[in-house]
């Protein structure tokens, strides 16, 4: 990963050129199949539950963020083409996609048309038989073009001629890079032009490019689903994209944190601070230093939480998928729905915070190119912008899943952390815990109220001010519910243990201390307890301006 971030990704001869040492990884990534996790058995995948994908997907984000763009995407573009595209498109993209022979992208954003979709102008003309001439320009695409794959698949929206204006009148296609023949092998080019390659903070091992399509009136692009449901059909894509780029979060806070904590354990520097007055005391590894043990904690606990939070969700999704009834489908769906702006804003928002501790925790060498932490912050910066920023996962949240159905969404996840606090209120081992985190519960409806008062006074922008910080307390609070259930799973497995060794609270430290297992579920409970009682609290603090109808953002001379 440090390779590749070195050396980067170029253009040449009008191609991006990928680092050379990503050639060995995508050729054994093709090999093992990690390409087809989640597809159909008869299209080339491996029908990998969503939960166990995204355990996977951790991974290879903590060893390179970077070359998991191209197979993130990639997925989820074949994905897409199987649930909405004709037997034909099927047939013809989706086994290559699988595989990882064809890489594929998401064309959304234009130059003057970012976060504002609406206003994209790309445009396809009808020639029947649903095929489309197109012509436009999109940016911000990653692996928009690279030479690791035999060809390219691009997800387009554009306006056929006469459509609506703004979202509704989008409509989406399938634009490979290389014209596919019957026979599934490339044909002519298909007229789409990497215009630059973009220079980033970070993510220097992922080709982020400007796509020309059609500049020489000789691009083509098939139609997926019905005209005019483009965003319709993008937003699969989109959710599984945000819940992946929470899982960045996951997995650059994770490679953080165990950088640090293995640093933390081979640095002496000083003196403990007990000692400090003694000028006999032998120097100590830095992580017997008070400041050093409360970051690695801090670090810790947020890891964990983000962990709980999106493997919870993917279970949730698993769930839905496999659900009976379809009173129990739409209830699945509709706590997905809610906790996914959640996974996405929170996550890469926490993960960031995880890393930029790790480089203080190193201190100077933190700052170097010498350690992976700098370069874990630099890939970290870009995901709490791309699929929608922290902002807009904020507004999706307040201004829409939590309206959606009368409020139906929100009130069916706060009924389920309430089911929760009355079962475990009084559990033997989080008690104080199960009580810090129903009291933070209790505000979330506190805090929706008045942000419906804020609505009243100062119209839509009012209530959107503080949705931000909204956002990062709902999700610290919902991260907090799911481990609250690894807890009570860590309890159960804790006193299984002592009372198979026969320990009591006379001999339970040394046994604590020398059994791997025990000290797993006990170190467990005591990171959930300081969740609970120093990281939750941060979260909570964000929103007091709500309560103290605080305007003046709104007010000020900027």
């Amino acid at each position: 990963s440090s390779e590749a971030d070195r050396i980067g990704c170029v253009m040449k001869d009008g191609q991006a050129i990928a680092p050379k040492c990503l050639q060995d990884p995508y050729l054994q990534a093709k090999e093992l199949g990690w390409f087809g996790l989640h597809g159909k058995s008869e299209h080339g995948g491996q029908n990998v539950p969503y939960l166990a994908g995204a355990v996977i997907q951790e991974l290879f984000i903590g060893a390179s963020p970077g070359f998991f763009a191209y197979m993130g995407l990639t997925s989820g573009v074949a994905t897409m083409i199987e649930t909405f595209g004709s037997e034909d498109l099927q047939k013809r993209f989706v086994p290559k996609l699988r595989t990882g022979d064809f890489f594929g992208t998401m064309c959304l954003s234009e130059p003057h048309a970012g976060s504002d979709v609406g206003a994209n102008s790309s445009s396809a003309q009808a020639l029947g038989e649903g095929k489309y001439k197109i012509k436009g320009t999109k940016c911000w695409i990653t692996g928009g073009d690279q030479d690791l794959s035999d060809n390219i698949v691009h997800t387009v929206l554009a306006r056929v001629q006469g459509a609506p204006e703004g979202i509704k009148g989008l409509s989406l296609f399938v634009v490979p890079k290389y014209r596919v023949n019957d026979d599934g092998s490339n044909g002519e080019w298909n007229d789409v032009t990497l215009a630059t390659v973009e220079h980033k903070m970070g993510y220097h091992s992922s080709a982020t490019c400007v796509l020309n399509f059609g500049e020489n009136q000789d691009c083509y692009g098939y139609l997926l689903g019905e005209e005019n449901k483009g965003i319709i059909y993008m937003f699969q894509l989109m959710n599984e994209a945000r819940i992946g780029s929470g899982l960045v979060g996951l997995g650059g806070a994770s490679a953080a944190y165990q950088n640090a904590l293995s640093y933390a354990k081979e640095r002496v520097q000083g003196t403990h601070i007990n000692e400090v007055q003694n000028p006999q005391a032998s120097k100590v590894l830095i992580i017997e230093h008070p400041d050093v043990r409360f970051n690695l904690l801090g670090m810790k606990a947020r890891v964990e939480a983000m962990r709980a939070l999106l493997y919870g969700t993917s279970n949730l999704v698993d769930l839905e998928r496999v659900a009976q009834t379809q009173e129990e489908k739409e209830r699945l769906d509709s706590l997905v729905q809610i906790l996914t702006p959640m996974c996405k804003g929170w996550c890469t928002e926490v993960g960031l915070d995880v890393a930029r501790t790790g480089i203080q925790v190193l201190g100077g060498v933190g700052y170097t190119k010498d350690f992976p932490i700098e370069r874990i912050y630099r890939d970290l910066r870009v995901a709490t912008i791309y699929e929608g920023t922290t902002g807009i996962q904020a507004l999706d949240l307040v201004g829409r899943k939590m309206t959606m159905k009368n409020g139906a969404f929100f009130m069916g996840v706060l009924k389920l952390f309430q089911e929760f606090v009355e079962e475990h209120e009084h559990h033997v081992s989080l008690q104080e815990s199960v009580q810090l985190w129903s009291e933070s519960c209790e505000k979330i409806g506190e805090i929706a109220m008045k942000i419906q008062g804020l609505l009243g006074e100062r119209g839509m922008a009012g209530a959107a001010l503080y949705a931000t910080p909204y956002l990062m307390f709902f999700s610290a609070v919902s991260a907090g519910y799911f481990l609250l259930q690894q807890g009570v799973i860590a309890s159960q497995q804790l006193e299984h243990l002592k009372r198979e060794h026969q320990i009591t609270a006379e001999n339970a430290t040394p046994f604590l201390q020398s059994n791997s297992e025990a000290s797993f579920y006990d170190n467990k409970l005591k990171t959930i307890h300081f969740y609970m009682s120093a990281v939750l609290p941060t979260f909570e603090s964000q929103i007091r301006p709500i309560e103290r109808k605080v305007f003046d953002p709104l007010d000020v001379r900027l």
